[in-house]
């Protein structure tokens, strides 16, 4: 619906109830850009201890708040000197259910990183990823639900990523079972044929996987 604010004199109640919940929702797919925004530019604090107001849903019942805190809390380098992790996000797909309180999403994102693992030089590298996730309002505010930065490719700059794949930096470090488990679960393998998910959310997500704890919309265009 394309109104301007010279057709809103001439709208009849319904038509003006209608262009209201239209507000809403493109109200709320900005409020999930800046949320997610927000949450990219803080992408490490976590562990530089920079005090930010909370993003994610800690009080929605299926939220894991004890391992949210704990993972906060854990150190993944000997030393911030020379880490950078730069992930902008691109073409969002957001959509809203009909009561503007909740929102699926999925983001790309292309980074750049400067990490060291422990305390050796540095090492550049290059990322590509897609960041999906479930948002909700609460209290007002949306919050992040669910939805890691999922890795596509994470590698050396010179190596390319078909001869050098990083995995998740932690302490102590993954198996590649479980970095494969992880953040890396729909990385780049050369011999593997990629499969298209994280799905975005499709129009009628919110009709299908009414629930937003149930992760199956991020399959629908394989199941189908």
């Amino acid at each position: 619906m394309h109104i301007t604010l010279e057709d809103l004199d001439l709208l009849n109640e319904e038509e003006f109830i209608e262009a209201e919940k239209e507000a809403e929702r493109l109200m709320a797919v900005w409020e999930v850009k800046n949320l997610r925004g927000r949450a990219a530019i803080f992408h490490d604090d976590q562990h530089i201890g920079q005090k930010r107001k909370e993003l994610k849903a800690m009080d929605h019942p299926s939220f894991d708040r004890e391992g949210e805190i704990a993972f906060r809390m854990k150190p993944v380098v000997d030393s911030l000197e020379g880490n950078m992790l730069i992930h902008p996000l691109t073409t969002p797909v957001i959509e809203v259910d009909d009561t503007c309180t909740k929102a699926r999403a999925v983001f790309w994102s292309i980074g750049i990183e400067g990490l060291s693992k422990f305390r050796e030089k540095p090492m550049a590298i290059l990322s590509l990823g897609m960041v999906p996730g479930t948002h909700v309002k609460m209290n007002g505010e949306w919050r992040i639900l669910a939805g890691n930065w999922q890795r596509t490719t994470k590698n050396e700059y010179h190596a390319g990523w078909i001869d050098d794949m990083q995995a998740t930096n932690t302490r102590p470090p993954l198996t590649k079972e479980q970095d494969r488990n992880f953040l890396g679960k729909y990385a780049y393998q050369k011999d593997e044929v990629r499969k298209p998910v994280p799905c975005p959310p499709m129009k009628d997500t919110w009709q299908k996987y009414p629930d937003e704890t149930d992760p199956s919309w991020q399959f629908q265009n394989i199941e189908e």
